[in-house]
């Protein structure tokens, strides 16, 4: 039996194929009612008051997944956990899966690699040093599972479980093929961006085999389900995995509680929220949509598709339509900047250029970096965190008419470079709101975006982790290491409340992420224990975070931290007050800085960054135009405890109206520069000389 399995087609090519006629339009998904715990679920009722229910989002859950679902005396029962433990194949199943996450393990790796831009020599030898040791350690569990253990147990399967453990067996050898003539290209040439094509082809075999080996079919929403009477079978057809659209086909056994993979000669293109309907022993399939896309300003991410009605014979497992079919079990992705290939598509990055033009930058100028290549869509309302460790920027923000996905692009400081580390992925008709965003897990085991960001998320240095605690029950753990989310943990009580994602403000301190909320608790993660600790102050009152008007920042010469807070709305003034905790003794201060009235001006408090080499809180904003037309910037100085301002020309991140809410800036003391990057990616650049910036008294 040959099973044909392709990976990486796109909306390109089903354009080509002639299956989107231009009449076809683009669409924006009707929301959901997200109090239901499971959302873009699909469900069908059976013979005899039973009925079955599969995939969509439990919000609830620890996977993200409802998982099946048989109807019994009227009531819901999941079945998954009865249905894994029938399943031989089950054990092997989940060592696929982890086997698919280590193959994408290394590719991050090799990725960040590649876009630190070394030298020759130098990313030789950390080839050799961090990255061929994983290789090798990989290859090993490839072919430990092919042929001790797969090719071990095929004599004693019989039926389907033979059919399946066969079709695992031809993905995981060819995913090992590819990912081993990934390694050999790497040792001997050196990372390119060839290599990452063959790696992410790697991984999603090891990733359809592991579906193969399942006891369910994968994740998926918008799925339909039909019941067909004379098969006595629910049947199931393609769906949308939210990064990628299917096309394969399931059937479900009510009596032997069974699904079963199908592998028809040809499917219909892959798709969702399509129109099943069965009839004596057929079922016909309509409609549905593919991804566009689409990157402009709240566009439709979604085209209908019109070509046509399938008809699937369930006894003979053949699909027909009104043209030929394609093979099954493809995946289709989004294009563009929505794939991580895409920002492959430039040069090679080189650091060395790079640092050269940073180098002679002049000062006090900010300075546009152009990268190569942009993420989209818009991603407003956030900030940018500054990983330390890695020498990265990371972009986690959208929500309200932006980027309401779960990616987090890297910015790569020494190459001016971005990096997505995985496909894009949508929440379908909650894409654009403001609060109505999915809680908890998505199937893909990641957090949406809320609708704003903020600064509700940090990077921990401690932890070498970014924590994201805009949802309203637990903190989000993502790891750039190997550049997707890796778990969650519960939040503590005063963490946890509606509005949570609009006021969690944090701060990265030596001791730990700080964490500082709207009734003004401060919380520090503790990176041994796993969970944000309480901080129990004394002295002054200190007041609460403010949605748009927040900002807390370590002052790392005083090991301290600095609170700059004005109350909400645009008709309300800056007071100019500062409060300050100092960590070694938890006591709350009020500092009264000089120029406190004239720091009325400052429009907007979310972005204040500490640059250490001059002892100052630099404000990511500008202050009203003077009668010179110049609009300049303010900045708190930590010595003298007062409110000064500096000229500062060139690119301004901040714009005309001197407030950027989609600004996210940072300190780099590694380069002695200011970093910012705005709603659509583009990044800036500044070196702050107070000696030649023309510093002033703010009055």
């Amino acid at each position: 039996m040959r099973f044909r399995i392709s990976l990486l087609l796109s909306f390109v090519w089903l354009l080509a194929a002639g299956s989107l006629p231009a009449q076809q339009k683009a669409i924006r998904l009707p929301s959901v009612k997200l109090k239901e715990q499971v959302i873009w679920g699909s469900g069908c009722d059976g013979p005899d008051g039973g009925g079955l229910s599969f995939g969509g989002q439990d919000q609830k859950a620890d996977d993200g997944q409802p998982h099946t679902q048989i109807k019994v005396d009227g009531a819901w029962q999941a079945i998954h956990e009865e249905l894994r433990a029938k399943n031989v194949l089950q054990k092997l199943h989940d060592r696929a899966r982890e086997l698919a996450q280590d193959v994408r393990a290394v590719a991050a790796r090799l990725r960040h690699l590649y876009f630190t831009g070394k030298e020759a020599d130098a990313e030789a030898k950390a080839l050799r040093a961090d990255v061929a040791p994983a290789f090798d350690k990989v290859a090993e569990r490839f072919r430990a599972l092919i042929d001790k253990d797969l090719k071990t147990a095929l004599p004693s399967l019989k039926g389907y479980e033979k059919q399946q453990a066969e079709v695992a067996v031809d993905l995981l050898g060819r995913s090992l093929v590819g990912f081993a003539d990934a390694t050999k290209q790497a040792t001997d040439k050196g990372t390119s961006a060839a290599l990452f094509a063959t790696l992410t082809e790697a991984a999603r075999r090891a990733e359809m085999a592991a579906d193969a080996l399942d006891a369910e079919p994968p994740a998926r929403a918008l799925s339909p389900i039909v019941w067909d009477e004379k098969a006595k079978l629910y049947v199931l057809f393609g769906g949308d995995h939210l990064d990628y659209l299917m096309n394969d086909t399931w059937t479900f056994d009510p009596v032997r509680k069974q699904w079963q993979q199908r592998w028809p000669k040809t499917a219909p293109t892959p798709r969702a929220n399509h129109v099943l309907k069965a009839a004596d022993g057929k079922v016909t399939l309509s409609g549905g949509y593919v991804y566009t896309s689409e990157t402009g300003y709240v566009s439709a991410q979604y085209r209908e598709i019109g070509d046509g009605d399938w008809t699937y014979d369930v006894a003979a497992n053949t699909w027909t339509g009104p043209a030929d079919g394609v093979e099954p079990n493809q995946r289709v992705y989004r294009t563009g900047p929505f794939d991580p290939d895409y920002f492959l598509q430039a040069p090679k990055p080189d650091a060395a250029a790079f640092q050269k033009q940073l180098q002679e930058m002049p000062a006090n100028t900010w300075v546009s970096t152009k990268p190569p290549r942009l993420p989209r869509l818009n991603r407003d309302w956030g900030t940018a965190v500054l990983d330390t460790d890695r020498d990265l920027i990371l972009r986690f923000s959208g929500g309200h008419s932006a980027h309401g996905g779960s990616d987090v692009p890297h910015f790569h400081l020494a190459t001016n470079r971005w990096e997505l580390p995985f496909p894009v992925e949508f929440p379908l008709g909650q894409l654009y709101s403001n609060t109505d965003f999915p809680e908890g897990f998505n199937f893909n085991r990641r957090p949406w975006v809320t609708g704003h960001t903020y600064q509700n998320y940090g990077y921990d240095p401690v932890f070498k982790k970014m924590l994201f605690s805009g949802h309203m029950s637990h903190s989000y753990i993502y790891d750039p290491e190997v550049g997707d989310w890796t778990g969650r943990l519960a939040k503590p009580k005063p963490m946890a409340y509606g509005s949570c994602f609009y006021t969690l403000t944090t701060t990265p301190t030596p001791r730990g992420l700080v964490c500082w909320t709207q009734n003004g608790d401060l919380f520090r993660f503790d990176a041994d224990k796993r969970e944000w600790l309480p901080l129990a102050l004394k002295g002054d009152k200190l007041p609460g975070s403010v949605v748009d008007n927040s900002t807390v920042v370590h002052d790392a010469k005083r090991d301290r931290l600095l609170f700059f807070r004005k109350t909400y709305g645009d008709k309300t003034t800056f007071d100019g007050q500062v409060q300050a905790v100092d960590l070694k003794t938890m006591t709350v201060s009020t500092l009264s800085p000089q120029g406190m009235e004239a720091a009325g001006a400052i429009t907007y408090l979310c972005q204040l960054r500490y640059d250490a080499e001059h002892d100052l809180m630099l404000v990511g904003g500008t202050l009203p135009p003077s009668d010179d037309g110049i609009r300049r910037t303010a900045a708190y100085d930590c010595a003298a405890n007062a409110w000064i301002s500096f000229k500062l020309t060139g690119d301004d991140p901040s714009g005309k109206a001197g407030r950027n809410v989609s600004l996210g800036m940072n300190y780099d003391a590694a380069r002695k520069r200011f970093w910012a990057v705005d709603t659509n990616s583009n990044v800036f650049v500044l070196r702050v000389d107070p000696k030649t910036a023309d510093a002033r008294p703010l009055k």
